[in-house]
């Protein structure tokens, strides 16, 4: 890596207009200066092209019919020069430090293929800026055998905290576009397993907390979110990776189990679920239907 590599910063937005001003201004803002700012707008219909747009040349902004959030890293790669890539939503913030203290780790550990930092959470709905307890293990963190085992280690970040070297992105990148929201969780395992990498402590990311989170904090039908995304993500694992099969099956029956304790599974998502489990033999896919059975049950204890 160069003493002073190039770092694109991947902007991912959806009609969240009302934010994305703030987000690239944290992204323009940085110690850390040799940096490029992609802005992929997922066909918002509301002012965020026109926002975007008002930074001129100071962004790069990628225009796409709206495919979600994994489309939206997909294009936004594609488009990056940098040897370091930092992904930031549009309605999250990067503190001033935060880029230069990503390329210092990199630097300093040249074996690590990924940093991840902590989130701060702010918005009307945390009072002010708000730290989250978690019991991590932080600094130095080699997780490719648990993974691989299905066992990941718990990792207290999501899409603003996550930071890679080009080459490692580019063995997960493109990603299956079947996983429209929280495209996050499919990075962090497939990371997990491929490289070695440094979990930072540090709060580096504010991460805000509004009525129209898709996913954290989320109130309504937050149970049939996190079910279906998932099942989608262990589906788009085991297909993409082998090493990560007994994950991703892992992860697609607690989703499919989700579902079931929910109301069921909608028309589109029966059809991909029954195509998956008809990939298996049959006392594979009677195991796989017990556990997300055993899930399903779980919930009304």
């Amino acid at each position: 890596m160069n003493s002073k590599p190039l770092v694109s910063i991947l902007i991912n937005n959806y009609n969240y207009g009302r934010y994305i001003r703030e987000a690239i201004e944290s992204a323009l803002t940085q110690t850390y200066t040799h940096t490029e700012i992609v802005v992929v707008d997922d066909g918002s219909t509301d002012n965020s092209l026109e926002v975007a747009a008002s930074f001129g040349d100071r962004v790069r902004l990628v225009r796409k019919e709206n495919g979600g959030q994994a489309s939206a890293f997909n294009a936004g790669f594609a488009a990056s020069r940098g040897e370091i890539i930092c992904f930031l939503d549009s309605d999250d913030l990067f503190i001033p430090t935060k880029v230069g203290r990503v390329v210092e780790i990199f630097g300093r550990y040249p074996q690590a293929g990924w940093c991840f930092n902590r989130l701060r959470m702010f918005g009307e709905d945390t009072g002010g800026p708000a730290s989250i307890a978690v019991r991590a293990r932080f600094g130095e963190l080699d997780g490719r055998k648990a993974t691989a085992a299905g066992k990941p280690p718990f990792l207290p970040t999501a899409t603003s905290g996550l930071s890679f070297r080009r080459d490692t992105l580019a063995r997960i990148l493109p990603m299956s576009e079947l996983i429209r929201i929280t495209s996050d969780n499919y990075i962090k395992f497939v990371a997990l397993s491929l490289a070695k990498g440094w979990m930072d402590s540090q709060e580096l990311s504010l991460q805000r907390i509004h009525g129209n989170n898709a996913y954290t904090n989320r109130q309504a039908g937050k149970s049939r979110v996190f079910g279906r995304t998932g099942l989608l993500t262990g589906i788009c694992l085991h297909e993409r990776f082998p090493l990560l099969q007994p994950l991703g099956r892992s992860i697609f029956c607690n989703g499919l189990g989700t579902l079931w304790a929910t109301g069921g599974l909608d028309p589109d998502c029966k059809q991909i679920v029954e195509s998956f489990l008809g990939s298996f033999a049959i006392v594979t896919r009677s195991t796989m239907r017990l556990r997300a059975a055993c899930t399903s049950a779980k919930a009304f204890l």
